[in-house]
């Protein structure tokens, strides 16, 4: 299953909620907008992710510069803390399947996704046969 962390309004998330869907991907879709991230499960899906909070960090919203976040050191605890506060500063929209994941409308990593999503699935879902499957003897 892929999870897509998304805000309605955002074209480039409409943009990829959409191809998914029109690759008939097993999406799961979020609006963290609406149904905000506490801290500790925002930190758990970078970790699942293989993400930095500053590599999360959407330098073109508006809180970004009205903060000053600059010019400002800041801790990966505090990043979260501050995305939690302000979710525009959340990079968007972020897809994850297991420790696979892409940020930003980029069409070719979304594909990629969820056609390893889908092998994934097949995968797990195809009988394990084993040496004793054969050897009747």
């Amino acid at each position: 299953m892929i999870s897509i962390y998304v805000h309605p309004t955002c074209t480039s998330c409409r943009k990829a909620v959409a191809l998914l869907e029109g690759l008939d991907a097993d999406v799961a879709r979020r609006d963290y907008f609406r149904d905000r991230f506490m801290a500790k499960e925002l930190r758990g899906v970078l970790v699942q992710a293989d993400r930095a909070p500053a590599e999360m960090l959407s330098t073109r919203a508006r809180a970004y510069k009205d903060l000053g976040i600059a010019d400002l050191t800041v801790s990966d605890d505090e990043f979260i803390d501050l995305m939690v506060t302000e979710p525009t500063l959340l990079r968007r929209p972020m897809a994850t399947a297991g420790r696979q994941s892409t940020v930003g409308f980029n069409a070719d990593a979304l594909t990629a996704l969820a056609v390893a999503d889908a092998h994934g699935r097949r995968r797990s879902r195809s009988p394990r046969l084993t040496r004793n499957t054969f050897d009747r003897r």
